[in-house]
């Protein structure tokens, strides 16, 4: 067996790993053990030491083990239904995605700050079974980890773009929540060819005012200083409709986990990039793909104002809004949410699916 000094060590070492490179695994790990020094007994001490470091090690083999690598080249869509956790690299990342379901065009999802993938779960599951679906998670968040790139909007609208060329989707339908909005609406100003249509939820079309630039840049000089867990906690509050806080809890736990999974590094690089972004409301009379708009009525971080304001500058664009639901309005109002998403794809011809005894249906779609 190891002598303590030796094995102290060996969980530094991974600790730090873990710490620096994964750091979504940090909710994981067990707390250290405390250890008392017994000269009559210090092989206790050794094999307490040792169990522990046995558990690191095994969380990180089961993280590798999820890591499936995706093949050279195309998606390939059969009748298997079930979620694939992949990975690809481009431009220097390794990025994660999950995909599932069948068709030629794919639903691609885009989360916002400062979440990642899982947030499009039931999303997924409600539309896996009729068209294929594709949620990613955009560089530095959830397991796609970048510790050191100027994180930026134009930059991760070129990854989804690379990410499509990587796996030769020629076109996709694009869903962008907050953040993932903003990506959105980049990517289709710059790379219009790449998209059959647009699902903007909960999201703007403006940069940041001086007011809001400033607020960011007091945010990052506090989490330096006091760490994420206040801006964190108040930022959860700030998504979810009042009601939502109390009636639905474990959604807002759920939540709550993945951003505090997040690196401070991630949660400041992350403020920067939205502080940096440049407007797009100059460029929304140019999009020619039939677009969704999805808000929360009770939205606070991008308010409906925002969201009304795209829906009379994209042309033929389509309005939709939740009642008693915040800045996530996916999850906290997701059987209407999904309605509203089929809804349009039926009508775009990306999901072909008509009620049993029921008349065809109409593929255009009235504006609300």
């Amino acid at each position: 067996m190891e002598k303590v000094p030796a094995l102290n060590d060996k969980i530094l070492k991974i600790t730090e790993e873990i710490r620096v490179n994964h750091p979504e695994l940090q909710k994981y790990m067990n707390e250290m053990p405390e250890i008392i020094s017994d000269e009559n007994n210090p092989e206790i001490t050794a094999e307490t030491l040792t169990s522990y470091y046995d558990s690191l090690v095994s969380l990180m083999e089961g993280y590798g083990d999820n890591q499936v690598k995706s093949e050279e080249g195309a998606i390939t869509t059969g009748t298997e239904n079930s979620y694939r956790d992949l990975c690809t690299k481009l431009n220097n990342i390794e990025l994660s995605y999950s995909y599932a379901g069948e068709g030629s065009v794919p639903v691609i999802f885009l989360h916002g700050f400062p979440f990642d993938k899982s947030m499009w779960k039931v999303q997924l599951d409600s539309l896996k079974d009729s068209c294929c679906v594709i949620s990613i998670d955009i560089r530095g968040f959830g397991k796609s980890i970048d510790n050191q790139t100027h994180l930026s909007i134009d930059l991760f609208a070129e990854d989804l773009v690379s990410f499509m060329t990587k796996l030769k989707i020629e076109k996709a339908i694009i869903c962008g929540l907050s953040m993932g909005g903003f990506i959105a609406l980049n990517a289709v100003n710059k790379f219009p060819e790449r998209f059959e249509g647009l699902i903007l939820c909960d999201t703007q079309c403006i940069g940041d005012t001086a007011e809001v630039m400033e607020k960011r840049k007091k945010n990052i000089e506090q989490i330096s200083i006091n760490g994420t867990s206040e801006f964190n906690e108040k930022f959860i509050k700030s998504v979810f409709h009042p009601d939502s806080l109390t009636t639905k809890t474990e959604i807002v736990d759920s939540l709550r986990d993945v951003v505090f999974a997040n690196s401070q590094r991630t949660i400041t690089a992350g403020l920067t990039a939205l502080a940096e972004r440049s407007e797009t409301c100059s460029t929304l009379g140019a999009i020619g793909v039939p677009t969704l708009i999805i808000c929360g009525r009770e939205d606070e971080v991008t308010p409906l104002a925002q969201s009304e304001f795209m829906h009379e500058n994209i042309t033929g664009s389509i309005l939709k809004i939740i009642d008693h639901a915040g800045h996530v309005s996916n999850l906290e109002q997701p059987d209407e949410f999904n309605a509203h998403l089929k809804e349009f794809l039926i009508a775009i011809n990306v999901v072909k699916y008509v009620e049993p005894n029921s008349e065809p249906l109409n593929p255009r779609v009235e504006t609300s």
